[in-house]
């Protein structure tokens, strides 16, 4: 029983850990399109990153929720002042799993600060 829960222990570790970050130099660059429920999808991850997934549907905020709101007002602001931001998805992502953005932020020292 002891090695079954420290089994189920090291897998959800490593899956809440698992984090794909894409470094945007400057986020005006930005593709998206956000539909009347409030969710952003981005559409143009594979231009900062070539191991991102490209238009149309594979990556997407939620906009409704106190964090979403927190972290679209970031965005907007990064976008209108030409500057870099990192996001972070869980993983991947595709059309038919489409991933959630849950971390921003700025984790390398870039020329467009």
């Amino acid at each position: 029983m002891k090695k079954l829960i420290l089994i189920a222990t090291l897998l959800f570790v490593g899956k809440v850990n698992a984090i794909t970050w894409v470094e945007v130099d400057d986020a005006s660059k930005l593709l998206w399109q956000m539909n009347a429920s409030g969710t952003v999808y981005f559409r143009n991850l594979n231009e900062f990153d070539s191991g991102q997934t490209g238009c149309c549907y594979a990556y997407y905020l939620d906009t409704t929720t106190p964090g979403g709101k927190s972290i679209w007002s970031t965005i907007l602001a990064k976008i209108a002042a030409h500057k870099r931001i990192t996001l972070g998805f869980p993983t991947i992502g595709t059309n038919a799993n489409p991933q959630k953005l849950n971390y921003i932020g700025r984790h390398s020292h870039g020329t467009n600060e």
